[in-house]
């Protein structure tokens, strides 16, 4: 052999070596003296919920957060590497009853990208978003009143300042059950079509509870949301503008519907008088 081709067969060599060590002398991102906190967006009440990494390192919280609902702090924790298992329990309101308790379960994988750990304690704290299709996402680090990536809590207070007598009249619900109606009808419009924008989500609430519940089927409506979604409040102002005639097809019922995206079975509860016509 040459004396050169060997010496660039010993560069490789030790170039690969070189290489495989650090990669194997990487470790995973460790995180100590975390806080939890969870953000529910899902129209059931989020009772509980536990972080687990691969190395048995758990995180576990309670208490009970609405619909919309977010905070209950929870200290202190270590978590080590990218990959969670988040599972949690939760509730509808509407279905619970003391001695007769329905609660589901459900469990998911998320990813940690590797995140810097403030160094105030304070600061670390991990704000647990869970989504109405029950994906989950983790933030880190988060700020204690970190913004809510869905308005639930918004919109409901919107729809009960400007429509609760309306509301109060079609419904005759509590003011938990209405406010619960109102979130089920974001959740909706967040799994059918990703409306996040809080103007869109009061109109899609309005609509669809106070109009007509399948208002999205009328064809000149889909057409609009379809045109609309991504655009954050337009698909507001075009309701607001809604040409008379199709309003009060919507009113009176009178259209031939169309398809429209579909809510898979449990992502969202049934209306409270479902429980009522079964009972």
């Amino acid at each position: 052999m040459k004396l050169g081709t060997f010496l660039l067969t010993r560069v490789a060599v030790a170039s690969a070596l070189c290489v495989a060590l650090n990669a194997c002398g990487k470790s995973e991102p460790s995180y100590s003296s975390i806080s939890t906190m969870a953000l529910n967006y899902m129209p059931y009440n989020l009772a509980g919920f536990t972080i687990t990494d691969q190395f048995g390192h758990e995180v576990s919280s309670g208490g009970d957060n609405e619909p919309g609902g977010g905070g209950g702090v929870s200290c202190c924790y270590a978590l080590k590497g990218t990959q969670f298992k988040v599972s949690w329990n939760y509730y509808d309101a509407n279905q619970w009853h003391a001695g007769d308790e329905k609660t589901f379960h459900a469990e998911t994988t998320v990813t940690l990208p590797d995140s810097p750990e403030p160094t105030r304690i304070g600061d670390r704290i991990l704000a647990v978003h869970f989504y109405p299709d029950r994906h989950v996402e983790l933030e880190f680090p988060a700020s204690i009143m970190p913004n809510s990536r869905l308005p639930v809590v918004d919109v409901v207070r919107a729809m009960q300042q400007k429509h609760g007598d309306a509301l109060d009249h079609r419904y005759d619900d509590t003011e938990g059950d209405a406010d619960r109606r109102i979130a089920r009808a974001v959740a909706q419009a967040w799994i059918k079509y990703r409306l996040t924008d809080e103007r869109d989500l009061e109109q899609y609430a309005y609509f669809a509870l106070l109009i007509n519940s399948d208002f999205d089927a009328h064809p000149a409506v889909q057409k609009i949301i379809q045109a609309d979604k991504a655009k954050p409040g337009a698909l507001a102002a075009s309701l607001q503008g809604l040409q008379p005639a199709v309003l009060k097809a919507l009113k009176n019922k009178q259209f031939a519907k169309v398809p429209v995206p579909a809510i898979p079975d449990g992502l969202v509860p049934p209306p409270r008088e479902a429980y009522q016509h079964a009972g």
